[in-house]
């Protein structure tokens, strides 16, 4: 398993680095996917496991991922990039994976979690999430900061506790399905209202 999470976090470097919408998108429906692969190996063969993966699946590599790409190409082309992250951004990224290890050196003595491999990786995937959140300036580079995030958190919670309850995680992914449909959807408004999806223009909008 630690192979998807490693894989995982990988894919969240990628993001980090992706200025394309569209590239983002692809990776982010593959975070999905290893996702799925880790929940459906993170316990023994049973009938709840699968049909945990397979909602993650349907969820997050294809509708998620769907929604965002339809309006990502209703875009005008030059607003399907995102503009170079800040050396700022990438220090602070450097500086949370870093410091990862020192927060699991910290929670050891404790043996709060099973996995050691995989909340590291879910940890840093947590923190290069939340830089991007931070840090771009398109409003749907950060609702893919957003669910990577989320499914960062997911990957802690496999980590601590080996898997989570079948009605909490499928409750998670219809709150995140609709989440990412509203966002997306004032995304659109926004952009046909104002003629930009750039949240530091939309600053001047305040008071």
């Amino acid at each position: 398993m630690n192979v998807f999470d490693l894989f995982l976090l990988a894919t969240a470097a990628g993001l980090l680095f992706s200025k394309s919408l569209s590239h983002s998108i692809v990776l982010l429906g593959l975070e999905g996917m290893l996702l799925g692969a880790v929940e459906f190996f993170s316990g023994p063969p049973a009938w709840s496991t699968a049909l945990i993966a397979l909602a993650t699946v349907a969820v997050k590599v294809t509708l998620i991922p769907g929604i965002l790409w339809r309006l990502a190409r209703s875009l005008p082309t030059n607003a399907r990039t995102e503009q170079p992250l800040p050396l700022w951004a990438f220090a602070a990224a450097l500086a949370a994976v870093l410091g990862t290890g020192h927060i699991i050196q910290m929670l050891e003595p404790s043996r709060l979690v099973l996995d050691v491999m995989a909340f590291f990786c879910a940890l840093c995937t947590v923190w290069l999430g939340m830089v991007m959140v931070v840090a771009r300036r398109h409003l749907l580079s950060q609702v893919t900061a957003l669910v990577s995030i989320e499914n960062g958190l997911m990957l802690v919670g496999v980590s601590l506790a080996g898997s989570l309850p079948g009605f909490i995680e499928l409750g998670i992914l219809a709150d995140l399905a609709a989440a990412v449909t509203i966002l997306a959807w004032m995304s659109h408004r926004i952009h046909a209202e104002l003629r930009t999806t750039d949240v530091v223009a939309l600053q001047s909008l305040k008071g």
